[in-house]
């Protein structure tokens, strides 16, 4: 059997790779020429948004890249009777598509594992980079809700995990109770500290003698626990997370009782929208004949194309609905994987009868 998984392995992986690089140098070279007069006047920018585009486009290409391959692969074994030649050798039509399958589960889970690291912000930062002439943009005039607390920031540097000239309101029914305000903080260890920091505390109830306004100065102030940079960047504008992010992001916001389908369809999208191609994958490989002899080997190949894109575009479609509100993620995003793997998984059984 290891004879048999290298023999496929090999020409499925040279077929994949063959069209990732391909297909990302396609994508890479038309945007930069949509985009060539808009590019910064620096041979660093500019590798570095190059290098940034290429990391967005594998979001869109990777998993076509793979059901290409799986076309490519089958047509040339069919072409050079190979796939008849494996029946004839007792291996199972089965078996045939399980080491293509178990690469593209590899890869998607490859990519998936990706989204939990800074590539994730690839499309930020080629954004950063096109629109502003800069890897990191500030976030400015930020008005926040956490917990009992209301915060102002007057600019985000989400880079650096710092802010500038922040105040933080705390309310209890309605009565405000203490402002902290700070000219700069900084995200250390999961907690805000606000350097050379005053906090104004009200008194708790307001009588003539009573006691005043307190007012106390501190070199540094820690407050705001679990209240991450990303957070308060995904509030100030629609930027990219990675998983861990957006999860965070969830949790945080669902606590404060925010809408959370923006964020939802976002954590949806990173983990399980590659996730089509590979159950796509089963589903052409049951349409393709053993032999080339009596069919038309380009007009199937041509036909899997545009079966694969058609798919590949109506699921992009219900993301974008999903990310627009117009359906649930759930709709736009779970439901269809899963109803890909159902019918996979179905006529796999039943093929196998």
């Amino acid at each position: 059997m290891s004879i048999f998984f290298r023999f496929i392995s090999g020409i499925y992986l040279k077929s994949f790779f063959i069209i990732l690089i391909a297909l990302t140098f396609f994508f890479v070279g038309i945007d930069l020429l949509l985009n060539f007069k808009d590019l910064p006047n620096s041979a660093n920018l500019v590798f570095l948004y190059v290098l940034f585009l290429a990391c967005t486009a594998l979001s869109y290409i990777m998993p076509i890249s793979l059901v290409f391959a799986l076309i490519i692969c089958l047509i040339n074994m069919i072409r050079s009777n190979e796939l008849v030649s494996f029946y004839a050798l007792s291996l199972s039509r089965n078996l045939v598509i399980l080491y293509p399958f178990l690469w593209a589960v590899f890869f998607c889970c490859v990519f998936i594992g990706l989204n939990f690291t800074p590539f994730a912000y690839a499309n930020d930062y080629k954004s950063n980079i096109l629109n502003n002439a800069v890897l990191s943009t500030q976030s400015s005039s930020i008005f926040v809700k956490y917990d009992d607390k209301f915060i102002y920031i007057e600019s985000l540097e989400p880079l650096q995990n710092e802010v500038k000239n922040i105040k933080i309101f705390s309310i209890d029914k309605l009565n405000l109770n203490q402002i902290q305000q700070a000219l700069k903080a900084r995200f250390k260890d999961d907690i805000w500290l606000l350097e050379n920091a005053n906090e104004l505390t009200t008194p708790s109830e307001l009588k003539l003698y009573g006691e005043g306004l307190k007012i106390e100065n501190f070199n540094e102030l820690e407050t705001l626990e679990g209240f991450k940079p990303k957070i308060i960047e995904s509030v100030a504008s629609k930027s990219n997370y990675t998983i861990i992010d957006a999860w965070q992001s969830f949790k945080a916001f669902q606590t404060q009782g925010v809408n959370t389908s923006r964020v939802k369809t976002e954590l949806y999208k990173l983990i399980f929208a590659p996730l089509f191609a590979p159950f796509l994958m089963l589903i052409l490989y049951q349409f393709f004949p053993i032999i080339g002899r009596f069919f038309n080997l380009a007009f199937i190949s041509f036909i899997f194309f545009v079966v694969t894109l058609g798919t590949w575009g109506f699921l992009f479609l219900l993301t974008r609905l999903s990310e627009g509100g117009v359906i649930s993620a759930e709709v736009g995003i779970i439901a269809p994987v899963l109803s890909l793997a159902f019918v996979a998984f179905f006529i796999l059984y039943k093929k196998k009868f």
